[in-house]
């Protein structure tokens, strides 16, 4: 008797839990589908809109970081004590110091090299004065060997005394070329001189501005030593990783990018994918794509946007024109679900929408609504479908 009581027992409990769990079940559709007809059958004001076409962009947004296009960092290739560091009318070289390209912007100590090139150049006055006066001794011994071959075919001189010509000329001969060797050989040491006098003398390589200062005047500087970094700022790179899936949208030279940053936060800077990097990250699975952005400056001249700053790009991937669109706050969304009401017969209609696109506050409607057709603008979160209506307005345009 216990057991089967005990039976009974169970038997109750199991019945009693599935006849919750089917309560619960109609209870959470009931509140997640709107009852086909309201009971009260109460009229509700509502606006309607007409249903229109529009354009919708597909677009993400990434975080990414800005980088100077190039960076070049100045050094000297000779060795010597940094004599100054400004430009030509005396401004001193900092942080910030705009240049342009070819201008000399640091001096070192050149002192021993101009010595070295005064010597140089009267050891090239030497060899020159070298040739001539070996010009005027082979011209002589030429003079000379033609009066003892002349002589010797009359029979007035010896064989060796011809033969004793002929030698000396054929030495001055020697001696001219020796000049010229060494003439040329002290050209080009005046050349060389001349390059170390010039290496003196640091130019700025390109327009931009000094971004980093590594030494003062004064210090004894090697070969290859940074002196100053120097950065363009007039165009900057926008460096973002994509995500792979989004690539097959992104075309270098026509996908637009519109960058904002904190920096300028009332700007928005526009500019086109420049390239897209070949290889994709295995960890994050992303490819490094690099826009070219115009920088501006403000009425005190100082730039905007900055290298190393962290910037939003907005990457329109396609256009989407003459898509059926809807105001997002028009929308009800039900779970994963979106819907919308329209008008039929003065009774609310319940319609399921599929949507696309999202463009800020508009959707893109895929599928659900047709141009034309009045959908429920403002009162529709009292509305079950099958509702009574009544127009607190007369329909208007969307978008009016």
């Amino acid at each position: 008797m216990k057991s089967l009581l005990k039976g009974l027992a169970y038997v109750l409990a199991a019945a009693g839990i599935a006849g919750a769990a089917w309560f619960g079940y109609r209870y959470a559709d009931k509140k997640a589908t709107p009852p086909l007809v309201d009971k009260g059958r109460q009229t509700i004001p509502v606006r309607t809109a007409a249903v229109c076409t529009g354009c919708v962009t597909n677009s993400i947004k990434l975080t990414g970081a800005l980088e100077a296009i190039r960076i070049v960092d100045v050094m000297p290739k000779i060795a010597g004590r940094l004599e100054s560091l400004s430009l030509e009318d005396g401004t001193l070289v900092l942080e910030g110091t705009t240049v342009t390209n070819r201008q000399v912007i640091a001096v070192i100590d050149h002192r021993d090299i101009k010595a070295q090139l005064a010597q140089a150049r009267a050891a090239l006055e030497t060899s020159r004065t070298a040739i001539d006066t070996a010009k005027v001794v082979l011209k002589d011994r030429l003079r000379e060997k033609n009066r003892m071959s002349k002589l010797f075919v009359e029979g007035s001189t010896t064989e060796q005394q011809r033969d004793l010509a002929e030698t000396a000329y054929e030495q001055a001969v020697t001696e001219l070329a020796q000049a010229d060797a060494k003439f040329v050989q002290a050209r080009t040491a005046v050349e060389l001189i001349q390059v170390n006098l010039t290496e003196a003398f640091l130019h700025a390589p390109m327009d931009g501005v000094v971004s980093a200062k590594y030494v003062d005047p004064g210090a004894m500087v090697n070969a290859s030593a940074k002196v100053v970094q120097i950065i363009p700022m007039e165009e900057l790179k926008f460096l973002v990783s994509i995500p792979g899936p989004y690539l097959r949208y992104l075309v270098a030279g026509q996908t637009t990018v519109n960058v904002f940053s904190d920096a300028a936060p009332e700007q928005r800077f526009s500019g086109v994918i420049a390239r897209i990097y070949p290889a994709v990250d295995p960890v994050t699975r992303t490819a490094t794509v690099e826009v070219r952005l115009t920088n501006t400056t403000d009425a005190s001249g100082a730039w905007a946007l900055r290298p190393g700053l962290y910037a939003e790009g907005r990457i329109i991937l396609e256009v989407r024109s003459n898509v059926v669109v809807l105001p997002a706050d028009v929308l009800l969304r039900r779970g994963e679900r979106f819907l919308a009401f329209v008008i039929k017969d003065n009774q609310a209609e319940t319609r399921q929408l599929k949507v696309g696109v999202r463009d800020g506050n508009l959707f893109e409607i895929v599928d659900g609504l047709k141009a034309g057709e009045q959908v429920v603008v403002a009162g529709q979160h009292r509305l079950t479908h099958g509702q009574p209506i009544r127009f607190a307005e007369e329909p208007g345009q969307q978008g009016k």
